[in-house]
């Protein structure tokens, strides 16, 4: 036999196992968390839009701010190619149309501008080399001496040059790597402003970074990219993945328009949020981007703290649910196991429940409710013993009154018989006929109290048979009618337009009607009315006796069926006792309203098709 563990036995007795604990705990968290919840939420889906808002915003002005940086870094070193031009315009005045094939020839201008440019690119350490190309489109002087003597007369940046201030990028091939290099140039006039050549500057890609000042993170976690007009990077703030830079950037902002603002998941697989702006002047787009990690990572962290807190306080909640229901169902839980004793018949149980609140007030009321119960239940036994008592006594004096009843019958005939013969043999003396009379009411009398013993005693049972209950009422007019003329009692008599046949005894029913309608008549005074009607009713017929007479006091109301029971001078006391058994035996019922002063009703209530089988 096992052992039941702690746990188990005080999951059993646990108030929030019954489905008052469970509802109080749903109660509890459905107005407790829920609200929690709905705030939580609806208050980090607004504060995750409007750090998102925010994100953007940053990111524009940071990325506009880089573009005007750009912008003025490239502006400042096309000023400071003009301003080498121009502070040494006596050596860019005579230019050469070509290079001299041996050093011999090289005059010393030329040699002069050689060395006036290596000076100026130690200078601008921005800058990876300086070279100066003729009209003619070819370089006559360099800081690389490997481009002397190079045809640029087809390219832009040549074409361009000679014009205005040109900035563009170009691609070498480095250890095998294509990458890109970035090339300036500005025309170079005499004092006549006549073209005499252009003056080149080159960005290697190393050199970059410090030629544009873009620092390499410019802010914690935001990655810069520039790239040109076809979507190839430029420049790549602090690429942790290697980057074909022949190929455009991995980023849907690179097909859309300049101030377009994307989230997206970037070439290193991160999801970040990105916008673009144009840079003016130089045909580039400057691209910010900032993980959501970053941007929303310590909302996050306030979402998984909420949680937390939120589930701490769901635990607090159950502990306090518990607490609550446990003070509220273990004493409901008593009432229960104490109504079960009760409706087990174990009356007189009590609730010890020793609180001040409506619990304590209930329990008491439980307490005194039981108690009465017990003393009435005591009460109803001695009716039930008293009432047996007197129903043997009843069935004892009902066989007793039947015998004797029987008893008295014969000889009765007899004397009736020899009564008749008397009346007959006297003839006309009123004074013999007065007294003749008299013994025939007398022996009438006897003949009907006996009549009724009998009928109590010896019900009959009913022999159904499919009845119009009109003729039941006619036939009721017919018997006390002459009753009801002698009695100066005026009859009347009022029937529904419709009535179901119904399956009755017409003998036993017209009796029950006949006593009913002679305790009437003799309740009322000369002058009085007595109506009979009939009306249906769902699927009942009543047959309703109205008097006249002086009513029925309320305190008998629940006598007056009892045998031998009546308030009048005459009669054996059984006509309303027969009259109920005969109903009960049809399976109906009597009801009674009863005015002291205005008389009373008594109504059959007869079922349409009632069963044979209530006989009794």
């Amino acid at each position: 036999m096992t052992r039941d563990s702690p746990w188990r036995s005080l999951l059993r007795k646990t108030p929030l196992r019954g489905g008052l604990g469970r509802r109080i705990l749903l109660w509890f968290l459905v107005l407790s968390l829920v609200p929690l919840l709905v705030s939580n939420t609806v208050g980090y889906v607004f504060t995750r839009e409007i750090i998102d808002r925010q994100v953007r915003r940053y990111l524009r002005a940071l990325a506009e701010t880089q573009a005007q940086q750009v912008t003025a870094e490239v502006e400042r070193h096309q000023l400071f190619l003009d301003g080498i031009a121009v502070s040494d315009r006596a050596l860019f005045r005579t230019i050469p149309a070509d290079v001299p094939q041996t050093p011999r020839r090289q005059d010393r201008s030329l040699e002069a501008l050689q060395v006036h440019l290596d000076h100026e690119l130690m200078e601008l350490r921005s800058l990876t080399e300086l070279f100066v190309i003729n009209r003619a489109g070819t370089v006559v002087a360099a800081t690389d001496r490997s481009r002397l003597g190079q045809d640029w007369s087809l390219t832009e940046l040549y074409r361009r040059g000679r014009v205005e201030h040109y900035f563009t990028a170009d691609w070498e091939t480095r250890n095998e790597n294509v990458v890109p290099v970035y090339r300036l140039a500005v025309p170079v006039r005499d004092g006549q402003q006549k073209l005499t050549g252009v003056l080149a500057g080159t960005v290697g890609f190393e050199q970059l970074q410090a030629f544009l000042r873009v620092p390499e993170h410019l802010a914690i976690d935001v990655h810069a990219f520039i790239v040109d007009r076809l979507g190839r990077p430029v420049f790549v703030s602090h690429p942790h993945i290697p980057i074909d830079y022949r190929q455009p950037l991995p980023s849907p902002l690179v097909g859309q328009a300049p101030g377009s603002v994307a989230r997206y998941v970037n070439y290193e697989g991160v999801e970040v949020i990105g916008t673009s702006v144009a840079i003016p002047r130089v045909p580039w787009m400057h691209l910010s981007e900032v993980s959501v990690a970053s941007a929303l990572g310590q909302l996050r962290g306030l979402a998984l703290l909420a949680a937390a807190l939120e589930s701490a306080f769901a635990l607090l909640l159950v502990a306090i649910v518990w607490t609550v229901a446990r003070s509220i169902v273990a004493p409901l839980r008593r009432l229960v196991v104490a109504a079960e004793r009760i409706r087990e018949g174990d009356l007189g149980v009590d609730v010890e429940i020793e609180r001040d609140d409506e619990l304590g007030d209930l329990g008491r009321t439980f307490n005194q409710m039981s108690s009465e119960l017990q003393s009435s239940a005591r009460q109803i036994l001695e009716l039930h013993e008293q009432e047996m008592r007197r129903a043997a006594q009843l069935a004892s004096v009902g066989e007793l009154a039947s015998g004797i009843a029987h008893e008295i019958k014969n000889p009765l005939v007899g004397v009736a018989s020899g009564v008749d013969l008397l009346s007959k043999q006297v003839g006309t003396d009123p004074r013999s006929a007065a007294v003749i009379d008299q013994i025939h009411a007398q022996v009438h009398r006897i003949e009907s109290a006996i009549q009724d013993l009998l009928s109590y005693a010896s019900p009959k049972e009913p022999l159904y048979t499919s009845t119009d209950p009109k003729q039941l009422v006619e036939r009721l007019l017919t018997l006390v009618r002459p009753q009801a003329d002698a009695a100066q009692v005026q009859v009347t008599e009022r029937y529904a337009k419709s009535l179901p046949t119904i399956r009755v005894d017409p003998e036993l029913l017209t009796q029950a009607l006949v006593n009913l309608a002679l305790n009437a008549i003799q309740a009322m005074e000369p002058g009085g009315v007595l109506q009979v009607s009939l009306e249906s009713a769902d699927i009942n017929v009543r047959f309703s006796v109205s008097d006249t007479g002086k009513g029925v006091r309320p305190d008998e109301l629940d006598r007056i069926y009892r045998p031998f029971y009546t308030t009048k001078h005459q009669g054996t006391g059984l006509g309303l006792a027969i009259t109920k058994g005969i109903v009960d035996r049809h399976g109906g019922h009597i009801e009674i309203e009863s005015k002291l002063g205005q008389g009373s009703t008594f109504t059959l209530v007869i079922p349409a098709t009632p069963q044979e089988a209530l006989v009794q």
